[in-house]
């Protein structure tokens, strides 16, 4: 178990270089949203990828798709934040066991970096729901990485002079 756990941390630590001399990062992973306020107190859970364009003007899109009893959702948000927190918004689209698809707007906050919590309201119909979530993000860089044009962002250190 040990050993499991330094390879992730290595791991991570890896991952974290890479994304440190990157302008565009990609994040993927779990939420797990709890229902709060109302009637029904139904808890979600969803898997989210993003795009971070971090060039001068932060601004991401995600994409997600999520589970809640007899109901999947899916959605996608334009975000902007600071890396420690920010906002999104945008369309939601669920679809319910035995009914018609129904159209909505969502909007989210959040605070931290890969590991963090999250504040979401949800209009669907006639609705108004709230969420509280937690969620987990492994980022990876796709752009930023090469400077001399060869594919290779691993012989850069002899490029110094």
């Amino acid at each position: 178990m040990k050993a499991i756990r330094n390879c992730v941390f290595i791991g991570f630590l890896v991952a974290m270089n890479q994304v440190s001399f990157s302008q565009e990062i990609w994040t993927i992973g779990p939420m797990l949203h709890f229902g709060i306020g109302g009637e029904k107190k139904n808890n979600s859970f969803s898997i989210e990828a993003a795009y971070w364009n971090i060039y001068s003007f932060i601004y991401s899109v995600d994409f997600g798709l999520e589970f809640e009893r007899n109901r999947v959702r899916l959605y996608s948000e334009a975000q902007t934040g600071i890396g420690v927190t920010g906002i999104s918004l945008g369309p939601v689209v669920e679809f319910n066991k035995g009914g018609h698809p129904r159209l909505g707007v969502q909007g989210s906050c959040w605070i931290n970096y890969f590991v963090g919590f999250d504040y979401r309201v949800r209009y669907i119909g006639k609705e108004k729901l709230h969420y509280t979530g937690i969620y987990a993000k492994l980022p990876f860089a796709t752009a930023g990485l090469d400077d001399d044009g060869d594919g290779s962002s691993w012989d850069d250190w002899d490029d110094w002079d």
